[in-house]
């Protein structure tokens, strides 16, 4: 397998040279080994990697700029290769993460989270792939009651299946709504969460559906950094038929709050990033022949529904008490496996392998964890169970992302 990485590089004060390949592989004994690869791609602070087909979007989070990438092979040598194809401003500070969306005219485009002063920028893609200059930037407002929300801070941002366009700032408690309007991208509303919740990062959940195919159904999981929870969202109009406990508010255009979850954070911790594992790959499909998690089968009393494809757990980070905290997911809902203080992977969590825990990708049944402070990634092979185990683990220079190619 082949994967990128990227991170927080010199002008932050950290070690990430760029963009650089990482292959990992089972080897003797049938052990994972993860191997450094070439600097593919020598830009500053890529501390995040979109991927979309052969082209890679990269927020270079301390120039302010959008990196647009083609990935390819050297045509003598064969090897991979990365061309960059544009380098634009992102008219935002700090941009931090991004996602493709298609607009309502079925053009694709850029949405830009920039941190430090909330905007959102939305960046046409041109026929090549390339990302251009914004031509949309939705100014960032408001901030929370934490010296940490002094003012609004985009995190994320995230299309949802029925083309409407998610973004989250963590400044000021908000989640952003927006719609598209010929080719414009407009802000309708906003989830407000508890004052000091911090929304992160999100994420949409394979969810249990009529088999109707409608893009009204889905369900998202938003991770709050400083209220240490899960929150999940869903449209309002299928909430009201659920045991949700949240509830829609006047400009939220129709989301409704159904869960929070509590992560079991200690007072030092920050929740960030979330990997979705199904069951039906722990017991049987695309697992990593290691030792102690090869023999696939259903765990003792597990819930027969588990074995539904749309079923599965959940791992979330913990920065500070350096943890992961597994969550199971039905299809309709989060649940905790064990009490926050019990001892064990179902409980408190397991030892990330690192320091901050920036970003965690579930590919098969492996866990890579991009341990930013400590310059490490880790990998933990993932029993039928769910338990984690370590499997693999090597330097990387301020990690913040980890990309599957």
């Amino acid at each position: 397998m082949t994967f990128l990485t990227g991170g927080f590089g010199a002008l932050n004060g950290s070690h990430c040279p760029g963009i650089e390949r990482l292959t990992a592989r089972v080897g003797a004994e049938q052990r994972l080994a993860l191997h450094h690869g070439e600097l593919l791609a020598d830009v500053p602070s890529p501390s995040w990697i979109e991927r979309d087909g052969d082209l890679l979007y990269a927020t270079l989070e301390n120039t302010d700029e959008i990196a647009t990438l083609r990935i390819g092979t050297d045509p003598d040598s064969g090897a991979l290769r990365l061309t960059e194809l544009s380098r634009v401003p992102s008219r935002g500070s700090s941009p931090t993460h991004a996602a493709v969306a298609a607009d309502d005219t079925g053009r694709k485009h850029l949405i830009v989270a920039n941190y430090m002063d909330g905007h959102v920028s939305m960046l046409p893609i041109a026929d090549d792939g390339s990302a251009q200059e914004p031509a949309q930037v939705l100014a960032g407002a408001g901030h929370g009651p934490l010296p940490a929300q002094e003012g609004p801070h985009a995190h994320w941002a995230l299309p949802l299946p029925d083309g409407r366009v998610l973004t989250t700032n963590l400044g000021a408690d908000r989640i952003y709504v927006h719609h598209w309007n010929d080719g414009e991208l407009v802000r309708v509303g906003a989830v407000r969460l508890a004052p000091g919740t911090g929304p992160r990062d999100m994420h949409l959940l394979p969810m249990q559906t009529s088999g109707s195919g409608d893009e009204a159904d889905w369900r998202v999981a938003v991770v709050d950094e400083w209220g240490d929870t899960v929150t999940l969202l869903g449209p309002d109009d299928i909430a009201r038929h659920t045991a949700g406990d949240g509830s829609a508010t006047d400009d939220a255009d129709g989301i409704r709050v159904l869960q929070t979850i509590d992560l079991g954070g200690d007072a030092s911790d920050q929740a960030a990033s979330l990997a979705f594992m199904p069951w039906q790959i722990l017991r049987g499909h695309e697992r990593a022949d290691l030792p102690g998690t090869d023999a696939p089968h259903a765990a003792d009393g597990a819930d027969p529904a588990a074995e539904r494809p749309y079923a599965g757990l959940v791992y979330v980070g913990l920065r500070g008490s350096e943890r992961i905290v597994a969550l199971s997911w039905d299809g309709v809902r989060l649940a905790r496996l064990a009490a926050p203080d019990k001892p064990g992977w179902r409980g408190r969590g397991v030892d990330c392998g690192g320091r901050r825990p920036r970003h965690i990708l579930a590919v098969g049944n492996l866990l890579f964890v991009a341990n930013e402070v400590s310059d490490r990634i880790t990998v933990f092979a993932i029993g039928p169970d769910g338990a984690p185990t370590p499997a693999a683990d090597m330097p990387s220079g301020s990690p913040t992302v980890v990309v599957r190619l």
